[in-house]
């Protein structure tokens, strides 16, 4: 029956790992080597949103400038160093029963993210939580990135669901932003970057400050 939540789209940064802060570290490390000094505000800001385009819009220069391109395999290089000394540790506390208690429950859980699809794959595998998922879905994996809803309808699509049947679960306004545009409902986490007065105002139909918290606030319409 379309409309009963069937599955989730999980955001992967600042929902279910604990990376704004070691993001906005790293891109401040990185864009120093190159000159550039950006506000740590404004970079913390940019997490959630594809890196190359962050990297660019925070250097002023163009994605495809040699700098950009250098920067991002950098920030990569570091990145995924700091992902694999971390390993399961970099996942919020409480995430790893979460998603298993929405498993049974019946949902099929997905990722759909603005990293890379092969960084995305990384990580869930790195922290343990990989097996927790039916699909993945990264920038690289749809036409169009956050906040346009392709990802997330690339994801239905491949799940053979309707988006009514499907709940979004995110720390970011693209999160909410993608998710509504996709038709489907949205649950804020104001642990990530985001405020809960943010998601809220971007139309998150619910926002929970824990993981816990996640369970019954993405059953709550179920028959």
């Amino acid at each position: 029956m379309a409309g009963a939540v069937r599955a989730v789209l999980f955001d992967l940064d600042g929902t279910l790992a604990d990376t704004p802060a070691a993001i906005t570290e790293i891109t401040l490390k990185v864009l120093a080597q190159y000159g550039h000094t950006p506000d740590t505000a404004a970079v913390r800001a940019t997490v959630g949103r594809p890196l190359e385009q962050n990297l660019a819009r925070l250097t002023g220069l163009a994605p495809e400038h040699p700098d950009v391109r250098a920067a991002t395999a950098e920030y990569g290089r570091l990145f995924g160093a700091h992902v694999r000394s971390a390993g399961p540790g970099l996942l919020y506390p409480g995430v790893p029963a979460m998603l298993e208690q929405l498993r049974q429950e019946g949902l099929v859980l997905t990722v759909a993210t603005s990293k890379v699809y092969a960084a995305a794959a990384a990580i869930v595998k790195l922290t343990g939580i990989d097996q927790h998922f039916a699909a993945l879905a990264g920038d690289d994996t749809a036409a169009r990135g956050k906040p346009h809803p392709s990802m997330a309808l690339h994801l239905a699509e491949v799940l053979g669901l309707d988006p009514s049947e499907c709940v979004v679960v995110g720390d970011g306004v693209p999160d909410v932003e993608m998710g509504l545009a996709a038709g489907m409902r949205v649950v804020g986490v104001s642990y990530g970057v985001s405020t809960a007065a943010e998601l809220e105002e971007a139309g998150a139909r619910t926002v929970v400050d824990t993981p816990a918290e996640v369970v019954p606030a993405v059953l709550a319409d179920r028959p």
